[in-house]
């Protein structure tokens, strides 16, 4: 999906360790699982591409609004401001100094 938008950097967050170590580790390229291959490939393109790992705890916001996105019916979300339900975690990741 990256490719086909044209975004040219990209910054990939997870609060998975497990996650961030398997789309890092070369080795796994012949990995006989498909999407971490494919992963592995937009990620070795040209373009700036990194992969984060943020523990949950200081990533209260993504994972609220991951909940909250089982919800919506469409796959993609445009906020002109934050939804209600994520003002405290919005001042909890203020806190825990996790704004990019």
């Amino acid at each position: 999906m990256l490719l086909n938008k044209g975004y040219k950097q990209t910054i990939i967050q997870t609060d998975s360790l497990e996650v961030v170590q398997a789309l890092t580790d070369m080795r796994m390229e012949e990995s006989g699982i498909t999407v971490l291959r494919r992963t592995q490939h937009v990620m070795k393109s040209k373009r700036q591409r990194r992969i984060i790992h943020i523990p949950r705890e200081q990533n209260l916001v993504a994972n609220r609004l991951a909940k909250l996105s089982l919800n919506w019916i469409s796959t993609l979300q445009v906020f002109s401001e934050a939804p209600k339900e994520i003002l405290d975690f919005l001042q909890k990741d203020e806190v825990n100094g996790t704004f990019m």
